[in-house]
This record gives structure tokens, C-alpha cells and sequence, in this order.
């Protein structure tokens, strides 16, 4: 009956041979089958499907009671609980299990080679201790090459397991930084391939792990070899990624070439940087993490704090334009990384404070929010109730009540792991309390998100809630309706677009027209991508606007908007994780920098700069810039006027999740941005919060408007400073300022010199 499908009747059987041998642990196991049947099957029906997955789980842990080694219920479970998907994640039970049937059955070669994989994969073990950081990357490498080395050792020469595991064992010390070792791998792989499929995939790895090594004529040689078996776009590309550093290029035929897409100076003329991160000693080598700017020692100066893949927190101090690591002295010494870094100030007592969204690729955890005691942190997660414990990844803060304490939204749900975005209220800065489901905010455990955005996109005085969607679950506008209730009006406001694995999102006003407009980005396919690196990309309509391409929504100001992608030329499809919204030329208006990037080490593309040309279009201008090394992934940015001259600098923390994509972060000083003219303005609130989170500043220099938002982090969980600046082009003065503050109080200031820092305080109402 299971063979044909009819569980239910199955189970009926099963369960009277359960009463007549009820130590028979088989009869169990195949009612643990019988229920995974109906859980694949019910796919319309989430709910009824975690039902069936819930009672499966049961009948395999009364099998493994009956028989602790009963071999088929061991791979099972193990597999549900490395499959974050299915709502049962546990990394390090699934390899406990898996280590189980590993000394069970030792040849059980086809099974480890795939438990091998997953390990290698974008897994964060949390048990063992004596490493970097507790979901240090480097665990489960080191496991799957333990695993790997029985395969090899005692499977049947030249055999398919043998085959699968030498290449399942040349890219795990890839991705652990050992290329020097996984080329004799990647080599006898090639000896032992039998497919055209094979060798193309063999030799587009080993030619990734010889560029990352720095050995780029023998990484292009592999991939002209790639190119020969099977043409593509992106064999072209790589080739020519690993051609660009030769001092002289080799001659390939013209087919082979690939045209990449290249600006001329002309469309930005001020576009120009260099690295002073090495200079600064702040070019830590790091894993994808991100990064924040923030005066921690209230000295009158910018700090920095960092994080990465396998490392804890590091604190970098500013003392007179030099930095030194104190992350031991802040209290934030063996503090593990995570994916947003929020310096926000939660107690409104002047000193920022820190909050941490943790791995969310590590599975639910706790996340961290420390106090500022004077320079020094303190964890105070457990005393305020602002451990939120679900898949975590960008967390971002405002005051959605206007009671002048910040509240805290986090993206949960990145593992489709059943967390979901939660809205915290801020209790006078004591205590948080979860005010989703009472908000109106309610959403299927199926959904999840990455990234998620505050702005006032009505202009109504209060901040409004956007998701970015991630692959089938949908964007989500939530409007604030005040006293704590939102209303989600996504389809209404014209913000839907087609499924797409979504990632950052953004509120900034890209035409100046005084109204938030919404940037969404998305991690698109690695071939797509490439095409979009092309010279002559383009598409013909907005129809052909690929699913994963940036989304560009302008607001109309009538609470709607239109999709503009198309007509400001963003349709390039970018593997984007990590963005960036400033204007980098003091041209008054915002660009836009990507960070892109994928785990796949083959996965070789550059970050990537549109300068904004004003009149609603950008051009890629990646080729002016230092960023276009591929490789070199990027996630979390922050821009910060270091030097103070007048321009933004751009912070960029780079690198992948594993050791071996891990690159060195870059600080790229603005050489040309100042030779237009600027403002800065820092507010302080008395009534409002310290930091001024959520007013919102117009300019109007002769007719032209620009509007910012102060936000509490944005983009890859990343802090900028609170000073906020705007580029003037040549206008040596600001006709009007105009400031609105979270409490609803007014303030303009009229000719205002260029080339300053304008500081405004809130004015406390009489008593």
C-alpha cells in the first residue's frame, strides 16, 4: 500500500501490527514513512503538512527507542533535522545521527558522501567548543573531510562514490582555504570523470580555487579548457575575470571574449577612490558580516565595528584619525559575529548602545543587546526582553509610537525555519515587549524574510514597515495607522513584483522629489548575473525585467507607487546582498553601491556602483571604481566622512562565508566628491529621541529639494553615522532647512552657508 501510495490505508494495518508486536521497530518506522508520504503530498497545505512531518518525527523517535541503531531511522532523522526547511533544525543532532550510521555501517559510502556535502555547505555547528566562534565555518569542513577520507579510503577505485567523494573533497578544502591541497583532488576528479557535465563543472572549480590562490594564468587556462567543452556566457566571463590581473593577456579567439560593460569617464566625473584601509589598519580579513560607524566613547569622533564569517566582534577605536582594536576593553571580547551590528541608542541616555541580530543561517538563536556604561558594553539581552530568538537577519530600529524610545523590527525567517518578522516596543528603555500579532502584523511561519526597511512613505508622521520578499512569500508594506496598529497595504500601494530571492531593501527619495521612493534587491542566478555584466545588456521593455533584478518603486505621493526599473535602468539582473544608498559625489543625488555575492567560490562577479544622473536614471559606473575586482564579495557598507572634507568614504566589508572566499575589507577614501559643495546636519532631540532617529531633514537649494530620513541601521544590518549630508553640486548656500522631528515639532533655518556642519537641537516645549 505505502508503494502505491495509499498511506492512510498503510497505517491502518501498521497500527494493529504495533498492538501485536509492539517491540517490532520496524512496524514504527513504517509509520514514520507512511506520514513522510503525506508531507511531501500536502504542499497546498502547510499547516496539515507540519502535522504529518510532526507525527513522522514521533514514530522515528519510537523507533530509535525500540532500536537505538535501526539504520534507515537514523539517516531519516537526520536528514529532517538538517533541513531547515522542514522546521526541525538541528545541525548538530543531524551529525551525531549521521556520525552514528557512519560507524554502523562504515561503507556506507553514497550516504556519507552526501551527509559530506551538507556539512561543507552553509552550516553553522554550535556544539563543540575550543573553536573561533561558536558557528565557526570551519567545523563542519573539518567534518565532512573526516567523512570524506573512509569514502576515499575504503570505497572501490575509480567507482562512483569514489569519484563523487574526491570532488566533494577537492571544493570542501577549497572553501577551507586550503587550494594548495585541493588541486591533487580536483586532478584526480578529472581522471576519474565520465561525463561532458563533469568535466565542465570539475575545471570551472579548480580554476576558481587557482584564482583565489593568486595563480590567475592558470586559473584562465582552466577555464579556456571549460570554454572549449562547452561555450557559455559565464565561462567567457570568467576567463576574462582571471585575464584582467595578467601584466599581458594571452590572445583567444573572438568568441571566447567577453565585452564587459564599462562607463566612461564622462557620466562620472567625480567618481574616484582608493584603499586606505591597509594605511588605517582596518583591513581585517573577514567572511561575510557587516559593519558600523558610531561614536562609542562619545570622544567626538567615529568608531568602527565589525563583523565576519567564523570571528567574533572587533571593535576599532578612533583615536585622532588613527584606529586601534579595543574590542577587549569595550566588553565585547569573544562576542560572536552576526549579520546586522545596530549602534542605536536604546535608553535615550546619550551613549549608543549595541544590538546584534545573530546568524540567521545558524538557525533560531537568541540575539544580543548590550548597554553603553561609558564606553564599555554590558549584555543586558535577558534583563530588557530584546533577545528575540528566531533565524535573525537584518534588524533595524525607530520610533513607531513617537513616545521618544526606539523600537526594534527584525527580519526573521531566513531558513524558512517557522520565525517570523517580529516588532518590538520599546518600554522606557527598560523593557521590549512583543507587539507583532497585536500590531496586525500576523504572518504564515512559510514566509520569512532577509530584509527589511523603515520609513514615513505617506508623510504622515509616523514610520511605515517594508519586507522585501523572499522567494514565494511577498513583498509586505505594513502602514502605520498609530497606537500600534498597522495595515498591510502592499497590493494597494503598488509595491508587488514577481517572486524573487530577495535580500536588502531601502526607503531614500532618489528624485527629489520629497517623497520616499523603495529600492528592493535580490541575489539573482549566477548565469543571469553574468549577462548583465554584458556590454550590450539591455532589455526591451519592462515585461523582460528579470525576476531578480533590483526593483526601483517611486512614490507618487498619493500612498502608491509605480515600478520605475525599467525607465531609471536598473534592470541589471546583480547577485546582491549588501547595499548602500548616499550620494557619493555631492552632486545631490543618491547613488546606489551593491554588494553582491553568492557562497559558490566559482561565483566570481564585482560589486557594483549606478551613480544616480538626476532626471530618474542611473548608469553603472562600476568600472570608475575600485570595487569591480571580482570575487570580492560584499555584504555589509557604511559610508562616513572620515577625513572630514566634505565627501562620503566608503567602508566596505568583504568577503564570503567560508574561509577560503574570506577577503580583506576596504575603506575607500572619496578623492573628487568635494570638489562639489556640501552640508552636514546632526540633530539632537530633546523631545524626540537622543539621536534624532526618524526626523526627517528638506533642503531647497535654488528650486532643488533633497529629503533624508535618519535611520536606526539599514541595509546589510549596518550603521551609518547620524550626521547627515547632502551634496550641493556648486551652490554655495542652502536656501531653507526644514526639520521635522519624531515628536511633531517643526524647525526651519534659512541661508545656510555650504561647506559646514549645521547641528540643530530640539526645542523643549514651555513648561
Amino acid at each position: 500500500m505505502l508503494r502505491q501510495g495509499r498511506a492512510g490505508e498503510a497505517r491502518g494495518i501498521l497500527a494493529g501490527l504495533a498492538r501485536a508486536a509492539p517491540q517490532d521497530a520496524e512496524v514504527p518506522y513504517q509509520i514514520a514513512r507512511s506520514h513522510l508520504m503525506e508531507f511531501y503530498e500536502q504542499t497546498a497545505d502547510p499547516a496539515r503538512a507540519r502535522v504529518s512531518l510532526g507525527l513522522a518525527m514521533e514514530a522515528l523517535a519510537q523507533t530509535l527507542r525500540l532500536n537505538p541503531n535501526h539504520i534507515n531511522a537514523l539517516k531519516s532523522k537526520s536528514v529532517i533535522h538538517a533541513r531547515a526547511e522542514l522546521l526541525h533544525y538541528d545541525p548538530d543532532q543531524a551529525y551525531d545521527l549521521a556520525a552514528r550510521v557512519a560507524r554502523l555501517q562504515p561503507y556506507a559510502n553514497e550516504f556519507l558522501v552526501n551527509v559530506s556535502e551538507w556539512m561543507s555547505g552553509e552550516v553553522r555547528f554550535t556544539q563543540e567548543s575550543g573553536h573561533r566562534v561558536p558557528h565557526d565555518p570551519l567545523l563542519g569542513l573539518d567534518r565532512a573531510i573526516s567523512l570524506l577520507d573512509r569514502v576515499i579510503d575504503g570505497a572501490m577505485p575509480y567507482s562512483n562514490e569514489e569519484s563523487a567523494a574526491y570532488f566533494q573533497m577537492a571544493k570542501t578544502l577549497s572553501r577551507r582555504g586550503d587550494f594548495t591541497r585541493s588541486l591533487n583532488y580536483y586532478q584526480q576528479s578529472l581522471k576519474r570523470s565520465t561525463t561532458l557535465d563533469q568535466r565542465v563543472e570539475i575545471r570551472r572549480e579548480l580554476g576558481a580555487s587557482l584564482y583565489r590562490s593568486g595563480r590567475f594564468e592558470d586559473a584562465a587556462s582552466q577555464f579556456y579548457e571549460m570554454l572549449q567543452l562547452r561555450p557559455s556566457t559565464s565561462a567567457r566571463w570568467l576567463l576574462e575575470a582571471a585575464m584582467e590581473p595578467l601584466a599581458k593577456r594571452p590572445e583567444i579567439p573572438e568568441r571566447f571574449r567577453f565585452e564587459r560593460l564599462t562607463a566612461s569617464p564622462e557620466t562620472a566625473p567625480l567618481v574616484a577612490f582608493e584603499d586606505m584601509a591597509p594605511a588605517l589598519g582596518l583591513d581585517r580579513l573577514d567572511g561575510n558580516g557587516t559593519c558600523a560607524w558610531g561614536d562609542i566613547d562619545n570622544d567626538g569622533d567615529q568608531d568602527l565595528i565589525l563583523a565576519g564569517s567564523g570571528t567574533f566582534l572587533a571593535v576599532y577605536q578612533n583615536e585622532r584619525g588613527g584606529f586601534t582594536e579595543r574590542t577587549q576593553s569595550a566588553g565585547l571580547h569573544h562576542v560572536p559575529s552576526g549579520y546586522s551590528i545596530n549602534l542605536i541608542d536604546f535608553n535615550n541616555d546619550g551613549w549608543l548602545d549595541l544590538y546584534l541580530s545573530l546568524n540567521g543561517w545558524s538557525g533560531p538563536m537568541r540575539n544580543r543587546l548590550f548597554r553603553n556604561t561609558g564606553g564599555r558594553f554590558e549584555d543586558v539581552t535577558q534583563a530588557t526582553g530584546a533577545g528575540d530568538e528566531g533565524s535573525g537577519f537584518v534588524s533595524i530600529w525607530g520610533d513607531l509610537d513617537n513616545d521618544g524610545f526606539l523600537d526594534l523590527v527584525v527580519a526573521n525567517g531566513v531558513l524558512k525555519d517557522g520565525s517570523t518578522p517580529q516588532v518590538y516596543r520599546n518600554d522606557g528603555g527598560r523593557r521590549f515587549v512583543n507587539m507583532t500579532r497585536p500590531a496586525g502584523i500576523d504572518e504564515p511561519p512559510t514566509w520569512g524574510a532577509i530584509g527589511v526597511a523603515l520609513g514615513d512613505y505617506d508623510r504622515d508622521g509616523d514610520l511605515d514597515i517594508l519586507i522585501n520578499g523572499l522567494n514565494e512569500a511577498p513583498n509586505r508594506l505594513y502602514r502605520n495607522e498609530g497606537r500600534w496598529r498597522f495595515t498591510e497595504v502592499t497590493r494597494a500601494a503598488g509595491l508587488t513584483q514577481p517572486p524573487h530571492n530577495g535580500f536588502v531593501c531601502f526607503f531614500f527619495d532618489y528624485n527629489n522629489d520629497g517623497w520616499p521612493d523603495v529600492l528592493t534587491t535580490s541575489l539573482a542566478p549566477w548565469e543571469a548575473t553574468v549577462e548583465g555584466l554584458a556590454r550590450n545588456f539591455a532589455v526591451p521593455s519592462v515585461r523582460a525585467v528579470h525576476p531578480d533584478a533590483t526593483r526601483l518603486f517611486r512614490n507618487n505621493g498619493n500612498g502608491a507607487f509605480s515600478d520605475v526599473t525599467f525607465e531609471a535602468r536598473l534592470y541589471h539582473p546583480m547577485g546582491v546582498m549588501g547595499a548602500g544608498v548616499a550620494d557619493l559625489d555631492n552632486d545631490g543625488y543618491l547613488d546606489l553601491y551593491f554588494g553582491t555575492g553568492d557562497p559558490q567560490l566559482s561565483r566570481l562577479e564585482p560589486n557594483r556602483f549606478f551613480r544616480n544622473q538626476g532626471g530618474g536614471t542611473f548608469v553603472d559606473a562600476t568600472s570608475l571604481t575600485p570595487f569591480s575586482r571580482p570575487g570580492r564579495k560584499g555584504h555589509g557598507v557604511s559610508f562616513v566622512d572620515i577625513d572630514n572634507d566634505g565627501d562620503l568614504d566608503l567602508y566596505a566589508q568583504l568577503g564570503g562565508h567560508y574561509p577560503g572566499d574570506h577577503a580583506r575589507n576596504a575603506f575607500y577614501r572619496n578623492l573628487r566628491g568635494n570638489r562639489n559643495q556640501w552640508l552636514a546636519v546632526d540633530l539632537t532631540g530633546r523631545v524626540s529621541n537622543r539621536f534624532a532617529v526618524g526626523a526627517v531633514i528638506d533642503i531647497e537649494t535654488g528650486g532643488r529639494k533633497q529629503t533624508r530620513e535618519i535611520k536606526g541601521s539599514e541595509g546589510f544590518g549596518a550603521t551609518n553615522p547620524y550626521r547627515q549630508h547632502f551634496g550641493l553640486g556648486q551652490a554655495a548656500q542652502v536656501d531653507r532647512v526644514t526639520v521635522r522631528w519624531p515628536s511633531g515639532a517643526t524647525e526651519t533655518l534659512t541661508n545656510v552657508a555650504a561647506g559646514k556642519v549645521l547641528s540643530i537641537t530640539e526645542k523643549e516645549p514651555p513648561r
